[in-house]
């Protein structure tokens, strides 16, 4: 089964939105200026690779590794 229980954004996150801006199934949605994520995940990691900031994490799965981008320089 698949969570987005472990998505989490760090003290990092500018509250740009481009996380939920990334998310093809609109399952990313900012409260309070911070990423939430819903049920319906399917781990594409398109927040995570949209991140500008790299400031969202998988649990400790993603800490310190390096990030592929989508689109961006």
């Amino acid at each position: 089964m698949i969570s987005a229980k472990g998505f989490t954004a760090t003290e990092k996150c500018t509250g740009c939105g481009k996380c939920e801006a990334r998310c093809p199934l609109n399952n990313v949605h900012l409260k309070n200026g911070q990423p939430v994520w819903e049920k319906n995940c399917t781990h594409c990691m398109a927040c995570i690779a949209g991140c500008p900031a790299e400031a969202i994490e998988y649990g400790k799965k993603t800490q310190g590794r390096p990030r592929y981008y989508l689109g961006r320089k």
